[in-house]
């Protein structure tokens, strides 16, 4: 079965977005920074993970509306995501949407129905979630096999917290790969359930 992996950016103090995050400005303000290591900063062990390892597993993902609303106009007709079918978890109804070899399905029937159909889509690769609250959704729902987290070197202060509310427990984690670089240190987590042993 495909592995759920949460597969995002943060700074050290945990924010993946800088404050004020919205259409136009979707890493906040002064939020760019943190994906310094994908534009000024990359070195080719980052390059990996843009190109190479992250693109080759993906099979489908998901997120939420909100992330969807504020990246659309930003990703184009080029989206990120090449053929990997999107599944958009929303209140409100939308259309199936193509754009370039992405197609957007929008599911209004919560978490589970999402995973089901990103699962179906994905066959053996994996499912990769995207934006906050969908990471926290699917935290709290035990759900998550892995997470890919990218630290950038940079406390932001503020902005738009990834690891909140995720458990009314403690989530153990094994780590199972550290790559540092100058801009960001590239952490692999694989998250335990309760009762497992690694």
């Amino acid at each position: 079965m495909s592995k759920v992996i949460i597969d995002i950016t943060m700074s050290l103090d945990g924010f993946i977005t800088g404050p004020n995050d919205g259409p136009g400005n979707g890493l906040g303000d002064g939020g760019r920074v943190l994906h310094d290591w994908v534009f000024d900063g990359r070195t080719a062990a980052d390059e990996q993970f843009l190109s190479g390892e992250a693109l080759q597993s993906l099979g489908a993902c998901i997120l939420g509306r909100r992330t969807f609303d504020i990246a659309e106009n930003a990703w184009g007709d080029h989206p990120p995501f090449g053929v990997a079918p999107v599944f958009v978890l929303t209140h409100r109804p939308h259309p199936t949407l193509v754009r370039g070899a992405t197609t957007f399905t929008f599911v209004t029937t919560g978490i589970m129905s999402a995973l089901d159909q990103a699962r179906a889509a994905a066959g053996h690769k994996d499912v990769n979630l995207m934006g906050a609250n969908v990471s926290q959704q699917f935290l709290r729902a035990g759900l998550v096999d892995e997470m890919e987290i990218h630290v950038a070197n940079v406390l932001l202060g503020a902005g738009r917290s990834l690891f909140v509310n995720v458990a009314d427990h403690p989530l153990k984690l094994e780590r199972i790969r550290v790559i540092a670089t100058p801009a960001v240190t590239h952490l692999r987590y694989r998250v335990l359930r309760q009762g497992a042993s690694h």
